[in-house]
């Protein structure tokens, strides 16, 4: 009895770009069968493949079977994707705002770049449109299309406008551009060829100041921006909204003092009172007073801290604390017991103030109330214009207070586990706090890492 003749296999790919078939070695006396090409493509067809079959393919299998092996017969071809419509920036988006460590261990801050500035009328960007991808075709007839992609929104931000062909970009002002969450802010600048001193006055200015020279004699520098100084800084103020980079370090005599929003890059602090909000990167520190709310670390292989009190809430990390000499070194990291005493004073703060506000609004729910009564309009009565002004300020305390309060627990969150690394030397005379634990250092130690336990600091060998 002859054998059942096996049809032969169609399997199409599973992303249906390519068909092929696969003819079985005929089995218990089942005879040799021939196909014509137009029997393989009724095949085919038949298992849904109508697109890109190869007619030489087909010719050759008819000629002679290829048995137990899948042979592509039918190819498609993919969907090409667009391009999505982008803003190409024609000006450097991203800085080097950290020094870098030359071979020799010493640390080059000349060369990092602080701002990026533009021109008057210079293009800073230009919008490339989308571009529409094209559409692919299956082996089964079917279109594959590509993903659509979409033109985005005019750029947004200030300090530029849009050329008439609405593509190009310029900027309207000379100063420093930069991008801030998607939006291009071009920002006036303040500079000073020279020196800031006697000469120059105090300045005070609504954007970033840069100083090409050094700061002295008292001058005392307000930036709700950044401020650069390239020279050295010695007894004078410098209070920044956002960041300070003092490119060749500063001597203080105690008497200069430097705010800072964010972060506060230095050569070097000697005899200095800093109050920084963001991180602190340094050469050494010299018996000076630094409060950081972010973290302190001190570059290159001869990194120190000797004298003063440095305290960092998110860690420190150095290569030497204290001298041979037995300097007295305090260093700090972590949340300490006037941070939280800080806290719970501004939530009281809060809580009086609403509990003020509360009654204020139950005094204009009576003029309210008593208006309705009688029909009169207590609208512009004295005492309850000098109720509803004490409420509008009240609340924008409160909303105030709330933003502050919100920054505070968020700093102290950060400093949850903050430790403090000194990667070589610690010597005898050095007191080290985390939070609130405290331990007198009386011998030397190399390599020691420092954290908190429950019962007080702990060293570990790094």
């Amino acid at each position: 009895m002859e054998g059942k003749v096996k049809q032969p296999k169609v399997q199409i790919s599973r992303d249906g770009l390519e068909a092929t078939i696969t003819f079985a070695i005929p089995e218990g006396g089942a005879p040799h069968v021939d196909y014509a090409p137009n029997q393989l493509i009724a095949i085919l067809n038949g298992a849904g493949v109508t697109f890109g079959i190869d007619q030489d393919v087909i010719s050759r299998l008819s000629d002679s079977l290829i048995y137990q092996k899948p042979v592509v017969v039918a190819r498609g071809y993919s969907c090409e994707q667009g391009t999505p419509g982008y803003f190409e920036y024609l000006f450097e988006t991203k800085l080097t705002k950290k020094p870098v460590i030359r071979d020799d261990g010493t640390t080059d801050y000349m060369n990092m770049k602080t701002i990026e500035t533009v021109e008057k009328g210079e293009a800073i960007a230009v919008y490339h449109g989308a571009v529409q991808g094209t559409s692919g075709m299956s082996v089964r007839g079917t279109i594959i299309p590509p993903k659509p992609v979409r033109d985005l929104p005019p750029l947004t931000g200030r300090g530029f406008d849009r050329d008439p062909d609405n593509i190009t970009y310029r900027s309207q002002i000379d100063g420093k551009i930069e991008v801030q969450q998607g939006r291009v802010i071009i920002s006036p600048v303040h500079e000073v060829n020279g020196d800031a001193d006697v000469t120059t006055g105090n300045i005070d200015f609504n954007g970033d100041v840069v100083i090409n020279g050094g700061a002295h004699d008292g001058v005392i520098i307000k930036a709700a921006g950044n401020v650069t100084i390239k020279g050295l800084v010695e007894n004078c103020e410098i209070y920044a909204g956002r960041d300070v980079f003092l490119m060749s370090g500063t001597k203080g005599g105690e008497k200069t003092i430097i705010e800072s929003g964010g972060s506060l890059t230095a050569q070097f602090m000697e005899y200095v009172v800093v109050n920084c909000g963001g991180n602190i990167t340094a050469d050494y520190l010299f018996k000076s007073k630094v409060s950081c709310d972010g973290k302190i670390e001190l570059t290159g292989k001869k990194s120190s801290i000797i004298g003063g009190f440095v305290s960092a809430v998110q860690g420190i990390e150095v290569e030497e604390v204290g001298n041979s000499f037995g300097t007295i070194t305090n260093v700090a990291a972590g949340v300490d017991s006037e941070r939280v005493a800080a806290i719970d004073r501004m939530k009281n703060q809060i809580e009086a103030i609403n509990s003020n506000v509360t009654k204020i609004k139950k005094g204009l729910e009576v003029f309210e109330t008593l208006g309705q009564e009688r029909g009169v309009d207590y609208s512009n009565d004295p005492r309850r214009l000098q109720l509803l002004r004490v409420k509008i300020r009240d609340e924008a305390v409160i909303l105030k207070n709330r933003e502050s309060l919100t920054k505070m627990e968020n700093v102290i969150k950060k400093g949850e586990n903050a430790t403090i690394k000194v990667f070589r030397n610690v010597y005898a005379g050095v007191n080290i706090t985390i939070d609130d634990h405290h331990t007198q250092i009386t011998d030397n130690y190399n390599g020691i890492e420092f954290s908190k336990t429950e019962i007080g600091v702990r060293m570990d060998k790094i």
